[in-house]
């Protein structure tokens, strides 16, 4: 069985080392998880297993209310211990998310960009009901481009990568 938490300001040195542990990861600074943990705590989740008080962090999920789209929730980072995939922690940890998106009165919803290239990540948001809105946050400047017949944005962040965007939108 698998517990999902609010972060604990503790959590954040397992989960910089969680990050650094998984393929395809962004392992940000260490504390840029403490910063995110004190200031944005409320939308940032861990999973564990529910049998140890103390049991290791198998996966988590950061994100924040978007200052600059209001009412959107937006899903930064969501991973998983490569051992516990398969286990039905990243839908727990979203599902967690979409539903502390709903209740908090805050979100009209729940967003996430994810490269093109990331198709665990892509599965998961469109299991969970999630679809592809890239066109609604293309910026000036920037370019719409056709990735296995869906619509990205080309190098969104500058980084090199294409993003689609994610959005769920809880009907409030």
């Amino acid at each position: 069985m698998i517990r999902i938490e609010q972060v604990t300001l503790n959590d954040y040195p397992e989960i910089y080392r969680l990050s650094g542990s998984i393929e395809g990861i962004v392992q940000h600074p260490a504390h840029l998880y403490k910063i995110i943990a004190v200031h944005f705590g409320k939308t940032f989740f861990v999973a564990r297993k529910s049998d140890h008080g103390s049991s290791p962090i198998l996966g988590f999920m950061m994100g924040f209310i978007s200052q600059s789209i209001q009412r959107h929730l937006f899903v930064w980072q969501i991973a998983v211990s490569e051992k516990a995939h398969g286990k039905g922690i990243g839908s727990g940890l979203l599902g967690h998310t979409i539903e502390y998106a709903r209740k908090s009165g805050k979100c009209k919803a729940v967003m996430a960009t994810v490269e093109t290239t990331n198709t665990s990540s892509q599965r998961l948001f469109e299991k969970m009901g999630f679809h592809i809105d890239s066109e609604r946050f293309l910026e000036p400047g920037q370019e719409l481009i056709a990735y296995e017949e869906k619509e990205a944005v080309a190098n969104y962040y500058g980084s090199g990568t294409d993003q689609f965007f994610y959005l769920l939108d809880l009907g409030c």
